[in-house]
């Protein structure tokens, strides 16, 4: 996955920016190799990927040709595409917040109404962590992400917590995008504290309250951050 994932980067935008249409047939392996000076090897196995996320499909004997993906890709073919280097749109955001909106407000309210004393325990050591990277001036992209694990990890539904964990594991390039920003990073810390809080008294509508503004303040950082185009 290490040496794919950097070609899938490359291979994403070059498809969007060439604007190849649903159902239209790509390059071959060969002068997709060529193009992007990689062993055909590499190629297939990109494209392996985007087959199994229903971005593109094979046709024996044919090639390979580009789904509608509005339509027929699966979500983790829509956020691979926004971690791969795809400019967001105002639609996309507002699209991928929604989702979380549904995922993450569900997810503490179980969580404030569910948690035990070890769930307390591993937000407390993520937490204590980044209040250290902090200190150091490090950025909080990984910690995020292991905060956010924490809380659906509290919920004890195994399903919440799959999808969690993939969603988490996909968008890792946007996270380190916005905790490049050190502002980003303490004002997250000290929503993600008050949460915590909440959790541990049991509060299910002050943590709502508090899960709905820290999603809403990231969805309004990236917004701000959309060209009037629509795009970064």
């Amino acid at each position: 996955m290490a040496e794919r994932i950097p070609l899938i980067d490359r291979l994403l935008p070059y498809l969007r920016e060439r604007g190849y249409r649903a159902g239209e047939r790509l390059p071959s392996e060969r002068e997709l190799a060529q193009r992007f000076e990689v062993s055909r090897g590499q190629i297939r196995e990109a494209l392996a990927v985007l087959e199994a996320t229903r971005l593109v499909e094979r046709r024996p004997q044919s090639g390979v040709y580009l789904r509608a993906s509005t339509r027929d890709a699966g979500l983790d073919a829509l956020l691979l595409e926004h971690d791969g280097g795809v400019p967001l749109t105002e639609r996309d955001v507002r699209n991928l917040y929604e989702f979380r909106w549904l995922l993450e407000i569900k997810a503490v309210e179980m969580a404030a109404e569910r948690r035990t004393p070890d769930d307390l325990a591993r937000i407390d050591a993520v937490l204590a962590e980044s209040r250290f990277r902090l200190q150091q001036g490090l950025p909080l992209d990984d910690q995020d992400a292991q905060f956010h694990l924490a809380v659906f990890e509290a919920t004890h539904n195994q399903f919440l917590v799959r999808t969690a964990n993939w969603f988490y594991l996909v968008s890792g390039e946007r996270r380190r995008v916005y905790f490049a920003n050190a502002r980003n990073g303490r004002r997250s810390l000290a929503q993600h504290v008050a949460l915590r809080n909440a959790f541990a008294e049991a509060d299910v509508a002050g943590a709502v309250q508090l899960m709905q503004q820290h999603l809403g303040g990231v969805e309004n950082y990236w917004l701000s951050t959309l060209k009037p185009a629509g795009r970064r």
